[in-house]
């Protein structure tokens, strides 16, 4: 929520992150979640869904790259990409940096997200709206899902929101049956994402139980984390595959594919920083890889 010039994030009941907030620049409540846009000194400018950070202009970038980029990089040759979420543009913005991504469906069930963030924070899009390979559809990704033709996508990206309640957007998104439909959707090898809560020796609770939840569907599922400042903890990713090979790439690879992009040379990604982010503490790694 939003007091005076303070912006309280209540992630935990034990803890809290204030952000000084400079101007509030959109609020809004939609029919599925609360919506704002504010400017604040040390990250820029935020995106809060139901009173939680979902992107903040100084590092959603490095969220977006780690959620995005390992996927399309463990893929060879034409690839197609359904974002589920992502109604905010940043993953869509990401995966288009590919010149492999012939097509890029986002689909999200909210259209006001996508309205604010290219209204206040039009970086995150950074025109990938307009892309002739890009679509964006607000529905029910649920729905989506099932009415999709199998094996219609090399990569499925599951940027939704956390479930923080049964009246949330996204809590029924997060079940075996949820991830069988993207299953379902892959073609043989596809990569699947999840964005999966913080993963850290404080909290790692909810991250085990959805790469539990994983494991159940996909034969192979690896555990990623990469630290967000305006989050305050590690932020866990979920990578899944019937592949085991997609999911851990020689850095040469990596490499390669990042040059045949014309991405080599990023400032918040590079084959060092792939290897980094499934470089887990022993507290950590009982979760299914």
């Amino acid at each position: 929520m939003l007091d005076g010039v303070w912006y309280c994030d209540g992630w935990d009941a034990n803890q809290k992150i204030f952000h000084r907030v400079r101007a509030t620049l959109f609020a809004a409540r939609s029919p599925y979640q609360t919506i704002e846009v504010c400017d604040t000194p040390a990250f820029g400018r935020m995106l809060i869904l139901d009173g939680f950070p979902q992107a903040a202009e100084t590092d959603e970038m490095v969220y977006a790259k780690a959620l995005a980029w390992p996927a399309v990089l463990g893929r060879a040759g034409p690839t197609r990409v359904l974002i589920t979420g992502g109604g905010d543009g940043h993953v869509l913005r990401e995966v288009l940096r590919f010149p492999s991504v012939t097509a890029a469906v986002v689909c999200d069930i909210d259209p006001l997200v996508t309205r604010a963030t290219q209204d206040f924070m039009p970086f995150m899009w950074a025109g990938a709206e307009r892309d002739p390979r890009a679509e964006v559809r607000h529905q029910d990704a649920w729905a989506y899902l099932a009415a999709a033709p199998a094996a219609s996508v090399e990569v499925l990206i599951s940027d939704i929101t956390d479930p923080t309640g049964e009246d949330t957007a996204s809590h029924h998104l997060y079940s075996r049956e949820y991830f069988e439909r993207i299953r379902r959707c892959l073609t043989p090898g596809g990569i699947c994402v999840a964005q999966a809560q913080e993963l850290s020796i404080k909290d790692s609770a909810y991250h085990r139980r959805l790469a539990a939840l994983m494991a159940g569907v996909f034969r192979h599922v690896r555990s990623g984390q990469v630290y967000m400042p305006s989050f305050g903890y590690p932020e866990g990713l979920l990578f899944a595959s019937d592949d085991a090979a997609a999911l851990d790439l020689a850095p040469a690879r990596v490499e390669a594919g990042l040059q045949a992009a014309g991405l080599h040379g990023d400032p918040h990604f590079d084959a060092a920083v792939y290897q980094a982010m499934f470089v887990l503490p022993p507290a950590l790694r009982a979760a299914p890889r």
